[in-house]
């Protein structure tokens, strides 16, 4: 397995939840760009971690698999798969920022990444979808 990415990589996401499994690292992944550039990642994970999943702007990589599976099982049914989806459709992540986060457990490595904006997303959720005929 490759070392951590640099700070302005672009990875893949499936990339980096193998990372985050293989090197037992903490990985975040935000949903919104103004948030991602400007703020502190502690001080996120403390303001937004009561929040809904679906409606934070930051979670762990595990649960952000979680949560788009669990849409796409909503709209697309029970069959479904998120990574079958990105395996084929990669979707990259910036890395925003490296280093090291105090835990319950001590001191942990961890990336801060940013997703694409959600229209770019959409993008890859609905690229297969049609419009239906009145």
């Amino acid at each position: 397995m490759r070392e951590l990415p640099k700070i302005g990589e672009h990875i893949d996401v499936l990339v980096l939840r193998k990372l985050c499994r293989i090197k037992h690292i903490s990985i975040y992944l935000y949903m919104d760009e103004e948030i991602a550039r400007t703020s502190d990642l502690v001080a996120d994970i403390a303001k937004y971690r009561l929040i809904d999943p679906d409606f934070r702007p930051v979670m762990e990589i595990e649960e952000w698999f979680k949560t788009m599976q669990k849409q796409m099982h909503q709209i697309t049914g029970t069959n479904a798969c998120v990574e079958e989806m990105l395996a084929t459709e990669s979707l990259n992540a910036e890395i925003l920022e490296t280093g090291i986060i105090q835990t319950t457990t001590g001191p942990h490595t961890y990336l801060k990444a940013l997703l694409p904006y959600l229209d770019e997303m959409e993008e890859i959720h609905y690229s297969n979808a049609t419009i239906p005929k009145r």
